[in-house]
C-alpha cells in the first residue's frame, strides 16, 4: 500500500469534512499561540496482593498458584467500563493463551483467564519498578526495577511462572517482532538472546549509556534518548544484517515516536522552539502527513490500518511538551477517536465530557479498545461498533 498518497487523501478529506460538519469528525488543532505547548505523557519477596474487587469493598488474593477470583467489572457509561478496578502498571494480550496478563503497582504479575477469573502468577515484589516490557505475543515479559539505586532486568516467562535476571550491567532491553530474541544494551556491547535456545550472542560493540531500545522489524533496531523539549533528542536505526547504523531523527528537539507492531508506520512527536508537532512516519521516520491534531505519541495505536488516538480537549497555556507529561505535573480529559486508513474516515468513539479520561497504553482485544487511566491507574475497556 502506498501510504504517503494514501495519508495525504486522508488530510484532504479531513479538511473537507471538518468545514462541511463543523469539527464533529475532525481531531482537535491545539492552537500554538500564546505560546501552548502540552503535557505528554532484585529483591524479590512473596507477599499477599490485596485487590479490589467490587469497586467499593477489597477482596484477598493469596499467593497460591491456583488461587483464584473473580474479575471486578463496572459500567462506567454503555460502552465504557472498568475491567480491572485495581491500579494497574502494565498490562499486555498473550496472544496464545488468549488471555490477559497485568502487572499491580508492586510488580505482582496476574492472569485473567477466559472465564474472567483470576490467577497470580508471580508473588514476587519488585521493588523501585520503573517500567515492565511486554513481548508482541505475550508470552514474557521484562521487568526493569531496583531503579534508580541498583536498576535491575529480569525476564518473565509465562510457561514457566519464573524470572530470569539479566547481567548487572544491563541498560535497555527489547523483544523481536516474533517474540522468539530478545536484544539487550549493556555498558560494553549489544548482544542478543535466543529464548528458545537460550544462546547469547554479542552482535555490536558499543558504549552508549542512557538509550532506549526498540526492534521494530526483524532486521532492524531503533536506538533513541530520554526525550525532552529542551534537548536534541536523536535517534538512530541499526540494521543488524548490514551491521550498520542510520539516521532516523536528527536536529530535532523532544523526539518521540510510537511504532506500530501491524503496520510500517508510526506517530512521531516533535519540538520546535516549545512549538509541539504530530507526524505520521513511515518505516524510515519519514513524514507521511502532518495530524491536525496534538497529542502524545503514547495515546495512540496504529493497528491493521486504523488509527486510535486520545486527543485532549483542552492543553493549559505554557505546558512544555513532552517533559510535562512524563513528570506528570498535569492531565489531560480525552476525547478518543478513530481514524481508518484505506477510507479516511474519522470518527469520535468516545466523548470525555461525562468521564475524566487521561489515556495510555491503548490495545485492542475481543472488540474492545483497552487502556490505562492515567487518573486512577485502572483498565478500563471500551466497547467498539
Amino acid at each position: 500500500m502506498d501510504y504517503k498518497r494514501l495519508i495525504k487523501a486522508l488530510v484532504l478529506i479531513l479538511i473537507i469534512v471538518g468545514i462541511g460538519v463543523g469539527g464533529y469528525f475532525i481531531w482537535k488543532w491545539v492552537s500554538s499561540s500564546g505560546g501552548i505547548g502540552a503535557i505528554l505523557t532484585g529483591e524479590k519477596t512473596p507477599t499477599t496482593e490485596v485487590i479490589n474487587t467490587t469497586g467499593e469493598g477489597e477482596g484477598e488474593i493469596t499467593t497460591t498458584e491456583s488461587e483464584t477470583t473473580t474479575q471486578p467489572s463496572q459500567t462506567v457509561t454503555q460502552k465504557l467500563s472498568i475491567l480491572i478496578n485495581s491500579p494497574v502498571f502494565e498490562y499486555w494480550i498473550n496472544s496464545k493463551e488468549k488471555s490477559l496478563y497485568f502487572a499491580n503497582l508492586n510488580g505482582q504479575i496476574i492472569r485473567i483467564n477466559s472465564d474472567s477469573t483470576r490467577q497470580m502468577m508471580s508473588s514476587q515484589i519488585l521493588n523501585g519498578l520503573n517500567e515492565i516490557i511486554p513481548s508482541n505475543d505475550g508470552s514474557f515479559a521484562v521487568a526493569e526495577f531496583n531503579y534508580p539505586q541498583l536498576t535491575t532486568f529480569s525476564l518473565f516467562s509465562a510457561s514457566s511462572t519464573s524470572w530470569q535476571p539479566f547481567a548487572t550491567n544491563t541498560i535497555s532491553t527489547t523483544f523481536s517482532p516474533d517474540s522468539q530474541k530478545i536484544a539487550y544494551l549493556d555498558n560494553t556491547s549489544l548482544k542478543i538472546m535466543d529464548l528458545v535456545t537460550a544462546k547469547i550472542s554479542e552482535t555490536q560493540k558499543m558504549s552508549q549509556v542512557g538509550l532506549n531500545l526498540n526492534w521494530t522489524r526483524e532486521s532492524e533496531l531503533i536506538l533513541s534518548e530520554k526525550a525532552s523539549a529542551e534537548t536534541i533528542t536523536p535517534i538512530y536505526n541499526f540494521n543488524l544484517n548490514q551491521k550498520k547504523f542510520g539516521n532516523i531523527s536528527e536536529n530535532e528537539y523532544g523526539v518521540v515516536i510510537n511504532w506500530s507492531k501491524t503496520d510500517n508506520l508510526g506517530i512521531k512527536l516533535s519540538s520546535s522552539l516549545r512549538k509541539p508537532v504530530l507526524t505520521l512516519v513511515d518505516e524510515l521516520g519519514s513524514a507521511v502527513a502532518n495530524l491536525t491534531f496534538i497529542t502524545i505519541p503514547e495515546k495512540c495505536l496504529i493497528e491493521s490500518q486504523k488509527i486510535y488516538c486520545g486527543v485532549p480537549k483542552n492543553i493549559r497555556t505554557g505546558m512544555i511538551l513532552p517533559d510535562d507529561y512524563y513528570k506528570k505535573k498535569d492531565y489531560f480529559i480525552d476525547d478518543i477517536f478513530e481514524m481508518d486508513l484505506p477510507t479516511g474516515k474519522v470518527s469520535k468513539i468516545f466523548d470525555g465530557k461525562d468521564v475524566s479520561i487521561d489515556a495510555h497504553d491503548l490495545k485492542l482485544k475481543d472488540g474492545n479498545l483497552l487502556f490505562i487511566n492515567r487518573y486512577d491507574s485502572k483498565l478500563y475497556s471500551l466497547k467498539l461498533d
